[in-house]
């Protein structure tokens, strides 16, 4: 027993270093305690009270302005439950302050939607875009509703108007058509075969007066051919795009003493009439506005069929577009050529790309899709 009080007086003494450290840790861990009791804890507390102060003076804050708010707002708690309104809200929603409902029962849309949603919703007979925005520091979310119905009318009397002109363009074209095969078949038929007989009836006179009025007849006529052939559409949907596109390519080389040659790619198939008249069609302007505009000595047509796409590249080695071409003034004086090859390309959805340098010639490079193809069970037979 005196061992044991001997032992224990030698530790619980300050010369044990054993003992003094353990002295002095409870004494650190007192302090540290009783500094969190009487500094730390007081000012989180504090910190905590000014925090949910200012919290709940910026929820107000953010009332009192939703309230002045022109727009339409509502109110939340996390739950979805309407907690406050302003008044252009209460004048789309009558009696939504009259009951206890749910954000989701006036706006539909809503459903299944995350948080920060945007998303569109008929109300009333109106269009409203809807913005709902959450604030979970002060757990509720705001939904800003901003009526769109006049602009929604706006895109639909839009797209009316565009597909009444889309409507209203292919009528033209295929009066214009219409009327050009007219024409055409008059001047051959009608007017070419009477100069024929004025040419029979001539041949008793005179060899030199025949010489002259034949020579003046001939002249007319070859112009009347020359008209004839260019109001009249090409035979595509009978010779198909390679034979009429080669026939086209030829008859505008030969009559303007520009060389012009033609290349296709890709295996010909049967296209829509609509594409294939835009394919011909879309060539056929391009080279006139060569004749007219370029000054080229040379040209060439490169037409590919591909599973998706046609493509169409037109290129000379004339002067180039002018830079200021778009301009109104100049738009005047050159005419509509490329404006109408753009139309014609993009009421098929398809895309032009112009590629010109002055006097370095110009590139045209069309894609068209092959929306509407109608594939031919055969494949068309074409020689060379």
């Amino acid at each position: 027993m005196n061992n044991l009080d001997n032992y224990i007086n030698q530790f619980l003494t300050f010369e044990n270093p054993l003992f003094f450290a353990l002295i002095l840790s409870v004494s650190i861990i007192g302090v540290i305690i009783l500094v969190f009791y009487k500094v730390v804890l007081p000012l989180q507390k504090k910190s905590i009270t000014e925090n949910q102060r200012f919290l709940l003076e910026k929820a107000e804050l953010m009332a009192l302005f939703a309230e002045m708010d022109p727009e339409p707002l509502i109110r939340t708690d996390a739950s979805g439950n309407i907690i406050q309104t302003n008044e252009a809200s209460r004048k789309i929603f009558s009696d939504i302050e009259e009951k206890e409902i749910k954000i989701n029962e006036i706006l539909p849309s809503l459903k299944n939607r995350s948080d920060n949603a945007t998303f569109i919703e008929n109300i009333n007979g109106k269009v409203f875009s809807v913005i709902a925005k959450v604030y979970p520091q002060l757990g509720f979310t705001n939904f800003y509703l901003h009526d769109i119905s006049q602009l929604k009318k706006y895109e639909s009397d839009l797209e009316n108007y565009k597909n009444r002109l889309k409507n209203f363009a292919d009528k033209l074209d295929k009066d214009y058509d219409e009327l050009k095969k007219s024409i055409a078949a008059e001047l051959h038929d009608d007017i070419g075969q009477k100069l024929i007989m004025i040419k029979l009836k001539l041949s008793n006179l005179e060899d030199y007066e025949k010489d002259l009025i034949q020579t003046d007849l001939e002249a007319v006529y070859q112009r009347i051919r020359e008209l004839s052939r260019t109001l009249k559409f090409s035979e595509v949907t009978n010779l198909g795009l390679k034979i009429s596109i080669q026939s086209l390519v030829n008859y505008i080389s030969e009559s303007s003493k520009i060389n012009g040659s033609f290349e296709f790619l890709g295996k010909e198939e049967k296209l829509s009439p609509e594409l294939e008249i835009c394919i011909y069609r879309v060539i056929q302007e391009s080279l006139n506005n060569i004749i007219k505009h370029s000054k080229a000595n040379e040209f060439s047509v490169q037409l590919e069929l591909n599973e998706k796409s046609v493509n169409i590249i037109i290129s000379d080695n004339g002067v180039g577009i002018p830079e200021n071409y778009f301009d109104a003034e100049e738009f005047k004086s050159k005419g509509t050529g490329l404006f109408s090859i753009k139309e014609r390309i993009e009421k098929l959805h398809g895309k032009l790309k112009i590629n010109s340098n002055q006097n370095e010639g110009t590139v045209l490079v069309i894609k068209l899709p092959k929306v509407g193809v109608e594939h031919a069970k055969n494949k068309i037979a074409v020689s060379g």
